[in-house]
């Protein structure tokens, strides 16, 4: 059966694929009608997100951004799908990249770095255009999928430029290899951990908890930090900015590393809010008075 469904989606998955990306926008502006006023997918879960945010901002605020979310996320979504015979050629016309003289830096010195990020503008996408805008050899950690027909096909385009993935599963073992060559080992860390293994912060006006993996594995490798946000400056034109947050990650005080990156992603997340994945379940638990506690999305 999972193969039955590959096979049938796959003739639309490239005809999406090779629409021109003025055509392709088009077809997001009507889907946006579809998803936005007649599927409503996830709507609750995004209005309760934007209001325990924001609630400074008024409801027509808050609205405002809702309807410019579900706008960028169903180009999101095309746009991945463009990436299957997307050109490099294509790409660098898309795509740029400030302050690279941070990793140039670091590669002359010969230094292995964690790149950390947020689901902020289209990783996807970015995860191509990364293999030929940094000098550094991409590795990006992923959650396989459940069918290994779409499983495969997405690894495979994903890798098509040089990026290397790895799963989650895989993902200690991998970062303390020596390689001989310098590389980037890509983690992003905004979705919903164990509350247990968490460290927990106010992010976004909410008490809410980090993986911990960055900071352990660059305390373990003696790995310099560097924080990416990639940035959506027009329909499908997106600039990444690169901001070093440590040399020396043993330097720091404990949960220091994960504190820089919160405050980084929020302050990005605030000045550009409608690119953020606003129908992720982000916030399952949060904290009051120091205690656990579930959190409902009814």
């Amino acid at each position: 059966m999972k193969r039955l469904g590959f096979y049938l989606v796959l003739p639309i998955i490239y005809l999406i694929s090779y629409l021109p990306f003025g055509i392709l926008y088009l077809f997001s502006d009507f889907l946006y009608l579809i998803v936005y006023y007649l599927i409503g997918y996830r709507k609750k879960v995004v209005k309760i997100n934007l209001k325990r945010s924001f609630p400074e901002k008024s409801e027509a605020e808050r609205l405002k951004i809702e309807k410019e979310f579900y706008h960028y996320i169903i180009d999101f979504f095309l746009e991945t799908l463009k990436c299957v015979t997307i050109s490099q050629e294509t790409l660098k016309q898309r795509w740029s990249i400030q302050n690279d003289a941070i990793l140039d830096e670091l590669l002359a010195e010969k230094r292995n770095i964690i790149v950390t990020a947020g689901h902020f503008g289209n990783h996807e996408m970015g995860n191509l255009a990364l293999s030929f805008l940094i000098k550094y050899q991409v590795k990006a950690v992923y959650r396989p999928l459940n069918n290994k027909y779409f499983d495969k096909f997405f690894y495979d385009f994903r890798t098509k430029f040089g990026s290397i993935l790895i799963s989650m599963a895989n993902a200690s073992k991998e970062i303390g290899k020596k390689e001989d060559f310098n590389y980037a080992f890509f983690l992003v860390n905004d979705q919903s951990p164990p509350p247990e293994r968490s460290y927990w912060t106010t992010f976004l006006n909410q008490e809410t908890g980090f993986f911990t993996g960055i900071e352990r594995f660059a305390r373990q490798y003696d790995m310099p930090v560097v924080y990416m946000c990639i940035d959506r400056f027009a329909r499908g034109k997106y600039s990444v900015n690169v901001e070093l947050i440590t040399k020396e990650p043993n330097a720091l005080p404990e949960g220091e590393l994960l504190e820089i990156h919160a405050r980084k992603l929020e302050r990005d997340i605030k000045a550009n809010p409608s690119i953020w994945f606003w129908s992720h379940k982000r916030w399952k638990y949060t904290k009051v008075n120091g205690e656990i506690v579930p959190v409902s999305y009814k």
